[in-house]
């Protein structure tokens, strides 16, 4: 990163938005003041681990400082591999659901705060072996607050497959892509 002005910019809009827990795959950027924020994820390779017995996953992405978050929109282009044997773990051709939550999964049927930030998103996992699935896009849709007055809010991305017929044993994915989130923080009001 360059020196001087943007770097400090940058720096003090990280500072004041929140951060992007430690994962290998996982840059987020933050920009913005005074509330203001934009903030891209960039997914490169990021491993999941999805079990049989549950059929869906969650990764947290950004953890907002306290106070209420208001996102504004964004959008998302993410693409799908799977990292173990298709034949024994996640099938070939798989249906695939994902979304952006401020809930982890808790449910193959993704529902509720586990889809409050983006919508569910079906796309079948197309890639042969460990290679990328055709990218699958969506919009933010709607203007959400969040209220992270108590307990600071998150933004997790959430993955679920169809039970029993998708996955036949424990498996990897591998999640390549873009995440852009326009939001403010409205602050703390307690």
């Amino acid at each position: 990163m360059t020196r001087g002005l943007p770097r400090t910019l940058s720096r003090a809009a990280a500072r004041e938005a929140g951060l992007a827990p430690p994962k290998a795959g996982l840059a987020a950027s933050t920009s913005g003041q005074g509330g203001s924020f934009r903030t891209v994820f960039s997914l490169n390779a990021m491993q999941v681990p999805v079990t049989d017995a549950l059929a869906y996953a969650s990764h947290k992405l950004f953890d907002f400082l306290g106070g209420k978050v208001r996102i504004k929109g964004g959008t998302a282009k993410l693409q799908f591999a799977v990292l173990t044997a298709r034949a024994s773990t996640i099938n070939d051709n798989a249906a695939l659901t994902w979304s952006l939550g401020s809930a982890a999964a808790s449910s193959a049927a993704l529902a509720g705060t586990m889809v409050n930030v983006l919508a569910s998103t079906g796309r079948t996992l197309d890639g042969a072996g460990a290679a990328l699935s055709t990218a699958s896009t969506a919009d933010v849709a709607a203007a959400l607050t969040l209220d992270g007055t108590v307990t600071p809010a998150d933004l997790y991305l959430n993955l679920a497959l169809a039970a029993g017929t998708d996955i036949d044993a424990d498996g990897m994915l591998a999640v390549t892509g873009t995440i852009t989130l326009l939001w403010e923080n409205w602050g703390d009001n307690a």
